[in-house]
């Protein structure tokens, strides 16, 4: 008889305060600074800085590790919605479906691919 696996809550709860965290206090930031839609990109940039800057002197932990990969997997469905809407978007674009495709690529793959070099690098 095997096993089942148990969940690791405090990893789970350390990961979801430091995305939130560094999310809301990047949407704040970017309000005071009357950006507040660049506050998600910020709130990314920052932790993904200073995850790297702690890879450099120390070693992730293990358990936060397998918590991130777990809860980047479960994520990916929360991206259907967004391209369900950008079908509907790219039905109805006409002419300007390739200005829309060309922004899309560099939107989403160039910055997609960045990160997964710098993740090949540091993990």
């Amino acid at each position: 008889m095997q096993k089942m696996s148990t969940i690791d809550w405090p990893a789970w709860i350390i990961n979801i305060s430091l995305i939130v965290l560094f999310r809301e206090v990047a949407v704040w930031l970017m309000t005071q600074l009357y950006h507040p839609e660049l506050g998600n990109l910020l709130g990314l940039v920052s932790l993904l800085g200073c995850m790297a800057l702690w890879r450099t002197f120390k070693r992730s932990p293990l358990r936060v590790v397998d918590t991130n990969n777990k809860l980047m997997k479960e994520s990916a469905f929360a991206f259907l919605p967004i391209c369900a809407g950008a079908l509907i978007t790219l039905m109805h674009m006409g002419k300007q479906t390739l200005v829309f495709l060309l922004i899309l690529f560099v939107s989403t793959l160039v910055p997609l691919w960045v990160y997964a070099r710098i993740s090949k690098r540091f993990l």
